[in-house]
């Protein structure tokens, strides 16, 4: 654990603050920290509220990659979607059935979202490969 973290636990034991206040300051950790929480971390248990999916691939080359997307985005793309005029809609559906996707985009819905995003917490992809290549998937 680190510095930090303890000392907001310490904080938070001497009823300087409260629990939610504790929960921010620890995500603001999370959020300041450049790599994000460690897969290991993530690892320890679903995060019940996942902030965001990281991508992370590290190369026998060096040509490491470190991509940490907010989960935010798919709420607002959801809220995007009603900007959206039908047709268009009908469109977009259309072409990806096209492609072997199928998904009406019209019906989704906060709720259906929600699910999803809480799913992505307990989701951990973990590849090593033979030339020593590391790559890792996961929401914390």
């Amino acid at each position: 654990m680190s510095e930090e973290r303890a000392r907001i636990l310490d904080i938070l034991a001497g009823g300087k603050i409260t629990p939610e206040e504790a929960g921010r300051l620890i995500d603001a950790l999370d959020d300041a920290s450049p790599t994000g929480p460690a897969p290991s971390e993530a690892a320890t248990g679903p995060r019940s509220n996942p902030r965001f999916l990281y991508v992370k691939v590290t190369s026998e080359a060096g040509d490491n990659v470190n991509v940490k997307v907010p989960l935010g985005l798919v709420r607002s793309g959801l809220r995007l979607t009603s900007l959206i005029p039908p047709q268009a809609m009908e469109q977009m559906n259309r072409s990806m059935g096209e492609h072997g996707i199928t998904l009406d985009l019209s019906s989704l819905k906060s709720d259906d979202i929600e699910d999803l995003i809480q799913s992505l917490g307990e989701m951990e992809v973990n590849v090593d490969s033979k030339n020593g290549d590391n790559v890792k998937v996961y929401c914390a």
